[in-house]
C-alpha cells in the first residue's frame, strides 16, 4: 500500500548565482500557472532544474548529430552565418 517507489535519484549540491536562482523561480511560476485547474502535479525547484538539463541535453545532442546544421529545440535549419 501507499505510494509506489519512484525513480532512484542521486542527491547533489549545486550553487546558483542570484540570477540563475531567479530563472529557476520564474520557471517554477510558469509551470504552476500553466498546469491547469484540476491538475495536482507538484512542481519543485529540483524538477525545474532537471527538466532544464534534459532540454539542454536534447538540444546539444541534436546539434551534434546534425553537425550543427539544425536547431535542437525546433529542428529548423541554423543560418550559415550563425554556425
Amino acid at each position: 500500500m501507499g505510494r509506489r517507489r519512484g525513480e532512484i535519484k542521486e542527491t547533489v549540491t549545486i550553487r546558483l548565482t542570484p540570477k540563475a536562482r531567479e530563472y529557476v523561480s520564474q520557471l517554477l511560476q510558469y509551470a504552476r500557472a500553466s498546469r491547469g485547474w484540476q491538475n495536482t502535479k507538484v512542481y519543485t525547484n529540483s524538477l525545474m532544474i532537471e527538466q532544464a538539463i534534459g532540454h539542454y541535453w536534447k538540444s546539444q545532442k541534436a546539434k551534434h548529430e546534425t553537425d550543427n546544421k539544425y536547431c535542437g529545440c525546433c529542428n529548423s535549419p541554423i543560418a550559415k552565418e550563425l554556425r
